[in-house]
């Protein structure tokens, strides 16, 4: 015979009453270590309190001003069950601080020690106009859309390639560490590491020492924009440039080309202003010239104003002309130089770009040798070619 099933909610509250009839379990004294602490609109405490192998929910329904991300504290309270969605939480009645958290310890000695080892010294410029940009972050994740939104919100054309990786868990580190290696061996301008916010636990996997080395080790310039504004983790430390958020690290990057158009926007306004306040005076003096002639008559001063009317007239066309045609030939030199960017307007030219068998654009002879492997890439089609002999080329001959 089957038994009749039940509710979900029926079931929870079930679970709920049973935790409540346990004694034990409605008089907890529970040690461990405060992280992911917030405090909702009305005045609710929210934590997970961790130890070295697992984690609980835990919630005060007052306002704890006092703990903070890291500490060791002992709670007192019941477990109970949230309903809404069957998980368990302890409801805390008494918090007692007992100090700082192993975690929370052990982070702040490995920052000491790499910030002693002067890993936080090295700082590379980024590139004012990157051409190249290698972003490592979850191609699902929100961080990648806020940044290429970002990115669209400028008239510039460079390039964008994703290393699509874990952000967090055990094998984002490694992801992380690949996505480093692989843009290095890459012609990019700079690399952005990103991700949204999260708990402590989730961003955790930037605080590993492997991932804050391999980004130290750089020979392009890192920038990270990791979480919230109050996330900061050691690969920020580490980076060539912190951000505290992905579009704030998507802003910093672009900063050169934002620059451009706002120049651009300023040299036009000048350049409405001068003419029309230029128009108005002659237009006042056309007006007072007017006045005067109603009021004379002479032929000869008709004569003269008119000629003088005419030489205005050409000069404020004249002056107007040579203004807009100085500030087209601006325009076209800033997007020749926009333009000259973009590697695919050489390759319609005819022009092809040679690479070795990793990626790597080859410009030395010292960068390849005899059975070398190369990619040609060419406007409409690609070559894998084979190296069989390696000359000098004197005077373009």
């Amino acid at each position: 015979m089957k038994l009749k099933p039940i509710k979900v909610s029926m079931l929870n509250q079930y679970i709920k009453k049973y935790l409540m009839s346990n004694s034990i379990l409605n008089n907890l004294r529970v040690e461990g270590e405060v992280s992911n602490i917030r405090t909702s609109k009305t005045g609710y405490t929210y934590f997970t309190l961790c130890d070295e192998n697992s984690c609980i929910n835990c919630v005060c329904f007052f306002t704890d001003s006092i703990s903070q991300n890291g500490d060791k504290v002992i709670v007192e309270g019941e477990l109970s069950v949230y309903e809404i969605r069957g998980t368990y939480q302890i409801i805390v009645r008494n918090i007692e601080r007992v100090g700082m958290g192993k975690i929370l310890q052990d982070l702040e000695m490995l920052k000491e020690k790499l910030k002693s080892q002067g890993m936080f010294d090295k700082k590379q410029e980024l590139p004012l106009y990157p051409n190249q940009i290698g972003i490592i972050t979850s191609k699902g994740g929100a961080a990648i859309k806020d940044i290429i939104k970002t990115f669209e919100s400028v008239r510039a054309n460079f390039n964008v390639i994703i290393y699509n990786t874990l952000v967090q868990g055990e094998k984002s580190k490694e992801n992380i560490i690949d996505g480093i290696k692989y843009f290095n061996n890459m012609s990019v301008d700079v690399i952005l590491i990103s991700r949204g916010g999260g708990s402590f636990e989730d961003l955790n996997v930037f605080n590993d020492i492997n991932v804050a080395e391999e980004v130290y080790k750089s020979k392009l310039p890192v920038v990270t924009g990791i979480g919230h504004e109050t996330d900061r983790t050691l690969t920020d430390y580490v980076a060539d440039v912190y951000c505290h958020t992905p579009t704030a690290a998507a802003e910093r990057i672009i900063i050169g080309y934002k620059d451009i158009e706002i120049k651009l926007e300023s040299l036009v306004y000048s350049l409405k202003y001068l003419t029309n306040n230029y128009l108005t005076i002659k237009s006042s003096d056309l007006k007072a010239s007017k006045y005067i002639l109603k009021s004379y008559l002479p032929l000869e001063q008709i004569y003269k104003f008119k000629n003088e009317l005419d030489n205005n007239k050409n000069f404020i066309i004249n002056t107007t002309n040579k203004k807009l045609s100085d500030m087209k030939f601006q325009l076209d030199i800033i997007n020749e130089k926009l333009v000259s960017y973009d590697y695919k307007k050489q390759l319609e030219k005819g022009f092809s770009i040679v690479t070795n068998s990793t990626g790597m654009i080859l410009k030395d002879k010292h960068q390849i040798k005899d059975n070398d492997i190369l990619r040609i890439i060419f406007k409409d089609f690609k070559v894998t070619a084979k190296i069989l002999n390696i000359e000098e080329v004197n005077n373009g001959i």
